[in-house]
């Protein structure tokens, strides 16, 4: 099998046992970057001479009968947010061009105690705050499968790169489907972890050298395969000291393994938020692959209207994207709320108001988050995993010609507001779920499609799980055309 076509798990076992050298595999990529990224705009830091010798030591430690971890002498490529020592560290903010990291991730840090060795970083939209990778520094990146189309954001660099076969395995971060859109635009799988459980220190924004853990971001792999999706969250799951002096986290293993009795929820669509008929057809047909196998489908949804739950989620999200906003960004957003209707609940009026949110305010809000995560504890004695879209259509066409509220995008012929893509990621995002994306079957645009399979807080075994079963029954990652060589 060619280099290409291995998954990171497979090479890394290879070269553990000399079948593949680390020098051969990571020269192999350092020259798929350098043949295909300048149509993809994928990778925008480099470090291949580095990697080159990084992995000569990888030898050499294989040589004198030493195993580095499960990723001995793997090469890969990490977003841009990451802290990798030695490499710029800008997501595509002016103010931070330049910026040289001086330590490594907390993710990084794990992931080359593993043995993996980085390449590169990929591509982020300014300050990872859009579902398009663009920025004034680094420009856009495409969409492998067409260049016309996004791959996605933030993590679209990531996404771009790894379905194109210029890394075997990606590690990206998710506050607004961060991860999961780019690997519902590519084809590919993609795990959001239970808020907390994986550590986000090192992950800019916040700003560099920031130590305080976020509210509702998180970061988690992407990959070519759920093997590899499952080994990437398993090296990095953990917590930080003061903590892991004190307790280490054993997370339970999946509620099923087998479809048998397996209950799923099915959400396929909502008129809130309407989804392209293809692939909500699509998602109910993965469910009725697990059924014909002993699965039993539900169509259900959780206790709350999703309206109320997206107003939340934006307020909530928006007071975190907001906190670095310059002043007269947050004069202009008060002079419009206090210009509005009290009974405007618009996405650009929630939007404004999470900006301006007092903490007396996001109490209440908070509050209201809780009672909606005790409604998902109720879906989850119902059913074991639910099944629903990621974004309302396939990869989008770039859309830079406006901000946010200025764009549009259509769902089965209609015009829809770009920021409903904020949507069906904030189903699981509000209250820390975890979220694993499998592919589904290609639209007829050509281009991929995939889901979100949700799991009950701190049960992230369970949709990596149900999304092996759908990987064994078809749902695997197609390559795109043009990138087998």
């Amino acid at each position: 099998m060619p280099i290409n076509q291995k998954n990171a798990h497979q090479l890394g076992q290879d070269i553990a046992k000399g079948v593949l050298s680390a020098r051969e595999v990571t020269q192999f990529f350092i020259d798929r970057i350098k043949k295909h990224n300048p149509a993809l705009n994928a990778v925008v830091a480099e470090r291949f001479d580095e990697a080159l010798k990084d992995a000569d030591k990888a030898d050499a430690a294989r040589q004198s009968g030493q195993t580095l971890g499960p990723l001995h002498g793997v090469p890969m490529t990490i977003k841009d947010a990451f802290e990798v020592d030695g490499l710029s560290c800008d997501v595509g903010a002016p103010q931070f061009a330049g910026t040289v990291s001086t330590s490594d991730s907390h993710v990084t840090a794990r992931l080359k105690s593993a043995g993996a060795i980085i390449l590169g970083k990929t591509n982020t939209p300014f300050m990872c705050g859009d579902w398009q990778s663009f920025n004034d520094i680094h420009g856009t990146t495409n969409n492998p499968y067409n260049l016309q189309h996004t791959p996605g954001g933030s993590s679209g660099g990531s996404a771009a790169a790894l379905a194109a076969g210029l890394t075997p395995l990606e590690y990206g971060s998710d506050i607004g489907g961060s991860i999961r859109v780019p690997a519902h635009f590519c084809g590919l799988f993609g795990h959001k972890p239970t808020h907390g459980i994986v550590p986000t220190r090192g992950h800019v924004p916040p700003p560099h050298g920031a130590l305080a853990a976020g509210d509702l971001n998180v970061v988690g792999p992407l990959a070519r395969s759920v093997d590899d999706l499952e080994l990437a969250f398993d090296l990095t799951l953990g917590l930080l000291r003061p903590a892991s002096q004190a307790m280490q986290i054993s997370l339970q293993g999946p509620r099923f393994t087998r479809p048998e009795g397996l209950r799923i929820g099915l959400w396929a669509d909502d008129p809130y938020c309407p989804v392209d008929s293809e692939m909500a057809s699509n998602i109910e047909a993965a469910a009725r692959t697990l059924e014909k196998q002993g699965a039993r489908v539900v169509h259900i949804k959780p206790d709350f209207d999703l309206a109320h739950h997206t107003e939340t989620f934006l307020i909530l999200l928006s007071s975190i994207m907001g906190a670095d906003f310059p002043a007269p960004v947050h004069q202009s957003l008060q002079a419009m709320i206090d210009a509005a209707d009290k009974d405007d609940k618009s996405l650009r009026m929630s939007q404004a108001r999470g900006v301006r949110l007092l903490h007396k305010d996001w109490l209440y809000w908070n509050e209201v988050r809780a009672q909606m995560a005790a409604k998902w504890l109720a879906l989850f004695e119902q059913v074991d995993v639910l099944f629903c879209p990621v974004t309302p259509t396939p990869a989008m066409p770039h859309t830079q010609d406006a901000d946010f509220h200025g764009r549009a995008f259509s769902v089965n012929g209609a015009a829809r507001n770009y920021m409903e893509n904020i949507v069906w990621p904030g189903v699981s995002t509000l209250c820390g779920l975890p979220s694993t994306i499998a592919p589904l079957a290609r639209h007829s645009s050509g281009l991929p499609m995939g889901m979100q399979i949700i799991g009950p807080a701190y049960e992230d075994k369970t949709p990596i799980a149900v999304a092996r079963m759908l990987e064994q029954n078809g749902h695997h990652f197609q390559p795109p055309a043009g990138f087998d060589d």
